[in-house]
């Protein structure tokens, strides 16, 4: 079944199984794990967020990822105490008018995970984030546990034109799990019938 459901996604590789033909250290579609606190391990994404910020520094140093990933100031205390970490998707095109789900697994304490949509069009002639869906991981469970919710980006923000799946993890310190991610479109009445749902819940 989450077969099927991974290969309707609009998310390439989702369940972390393809590496990428150019460069087999980083799963296809995503960014380059620090292999440190974020690691691709498992066919899912690790983070760690007990490992301090001075070792995310020389990680990021030794992968050549410091013009993305640099901490100023790095401390000896846990990444979680502070930034956290985070890993991105490539980008994927978004539909004017369209709604979507977005649904994951999440293993780690709860509370101390995040999944964000970060939708992203051109403002005051350059590209920007003008809106954003954020899935907050709080459901207690000592395993995997699953998440689904929906978004609408240019019902709100009708200049969005692509988006990005960042995952998240943070406080406290300790190791976060995400996998099977998916993200695909959906009808508007099935998007106005779910807000409902959450706002009677």
């Amino acid at each position: 079944m989450m077969a099927l459901i991974l290969a309707a996604s609009l998310l390439a590789n989702g369940d972390f199984s393809q590496a990428d033909p150019k460069d087999p250290r980083k799963p296809w579609r995503w960014d380059l794990p620090d292999g440190l606190g974020v690691q691709w391990t498992e066919k899912a994404i690790r983070l760690d967020t007990s490992i301090s910020e001075l070792r995310m520094n020389e990680q990021w140093t030794k992968r050549g990822m410091t013009n993305t990933w640099f901490i100023t100031k790095a401390a000896g205390n846990a990444v979680a105490e502070t930034y956290g970490l985070s890993f991105y998707s490539d980008a994927i095109p978004v539909q004017s008018g369209q709604a979507y789900r977005v649904r994951f697994d999440f293993k780690g304490a709860s509370g101390g995970g995040k999944l964000w949509v970060r939708c992203y069009g051109e403002g005051h002639g350059e590209k920007r984030r003008l809106y954003e869906k954020v899935v907050f991981c709080e459901k207690k469970g000592e395993g995997w546990v699953h998440y689904s919710e929906v978004f609408f980006p240019t019902k709100f923000r009708p200049a969005v034109t692509e988006m990005r799946v960042m995952l998240f993890a943070y406080y406290p310190a300790g190791i976060y799990w995400f996998d099977n991610i998916t993200l695909e479109p959906i009808s508007t009445a099935d998007y106005d019938l779910e807000k409902k749902a959450v706002a009677e819940h």
